[in-house]
């Protein structure tokens, strides 16, 4: 699933590319979103899309990723975390790490 991501990060680079990790029956899968952000080096995901996912499934993380830089979250990753409340799993592209940011 971790190649999934990077490959989804490196044909969206430079922008953020975004996605959810949701249970699917005993496995977990990586859905790839399209990023609705004006600006690059941001990420937002389509709220009706979010909350359809949260009617049809677990969503365990909210993944994004930071081009040319580390995973370490932002400020803004921290408090948006909080605010929904579900893991986020941020990837670093090209270099790819990631860090798991808990809420």
């Amino acid at each position: 699933m971790m190649q999934e991501i990077y490959e989804h990060a490196g044909r969206e680079a430079p922008r953020e590319c975004c996605g959810l990790v949701i249970q699917d029956g005993n496995n977990e899968k990586y859905i790839p979103l399209e990023n609705i952000s004006e600006n690059k080096n941001e990420f937002m995901i389509d709220p009706k899309t979010f909350v359809k996912y949260q009617l049809i499934s677990k969503i365990k993380y909210v993944v994004h990723s930071h081009y040319g830089e580390d995973s370490c979250p932002s400020e803004n990753d921290k408090i948006q975390c909080r605010e929904v409340g579900i893991p986020y799993l941020i990837v670093s592209y090209p270099d790819k790490e990631y860090t798991i940011l808990q809420p």
